[in-house]
């Protein structure tokens, strides 16, 4: 694929995703009421609580969800976000970089990237309940809990800004439920 090809699938990509969330903004409040979650994957919508199918990192922003199937088509998106000038409501926020849970050891497997804040972030409502094993703290703080809406028990690990974990430990380890940015 060359350069113009990648540049042209990065804006349609672009602007399906913003369509989509103009259009479907009643869909996804009625929708996160009933504990499903609505992303934005492909130029169509997925119900992230039912599934991520091929999707492989799915990022949770003030201005809706959005999922990728790699790495390479997530640095599309957010290269054409940056390039914009203005500050799409996709990604606004104060943290100026997102909390990044994974599902495996080492950053591996599936990556959920939160850049909503202020609120608990029930974690079945995006099929990552009792599954993180690493995790990346962007530029705000964080909590964690083992039940839904912020109960149950506190995680008491590292969870300051830009702290880096390889594996959440034994005692941790596919336990987290839910998640606060703050």
């Amino acid at each position: 694929m060359n350069r113009a090809q990648r540049i042209t699938g990065a804006l349609a990509l672009f602007i399906s995703v913003n369509l989509i969330g103009i259009m479907s903004g009643v869909t996804e409040s009625s929708a996160a009421k009933s504990g499903s979650t609505i992303a934005f994957y492909n130029g169509g919508a997925i119900d992230l609580s039912q599934g991520w199918g091929s999707a492989a990192i799915c990022m949770v922003a003030p201005g809706g969800t959005n999922c990728f199937a790699n790495q390479q088509d997530y640095q599309a998106w957010t290269d054409v976000q940056s390039k914009t000038m203005a500050p799409s409501s996709a990604t606004t926020s104060s943290c100026s970089s997102g909390f990044q849970l994974y599902e495996n050891i080492d950053y591996g497997g599936r990556e959920l990237i939160i850049y909503d804040e202020s609120i608990w972030i029930n974690l079945s409502n995006y099929s990552f309940n009792d599954i993180l094993s690493s995790y990346k703290v962007g530029a705000c703080a964080v909590s964690m809990t083992d039940a839904a809406n912020g109960s149950g028990n506190v995680y008491p690990g590292a969870t300051s800004p830009y702290s880096n974990v390889t594996w959440i430990g034994s005692t941790w380890n596919d336990r987290v439920s839910s998640v606060y940015v703050w």
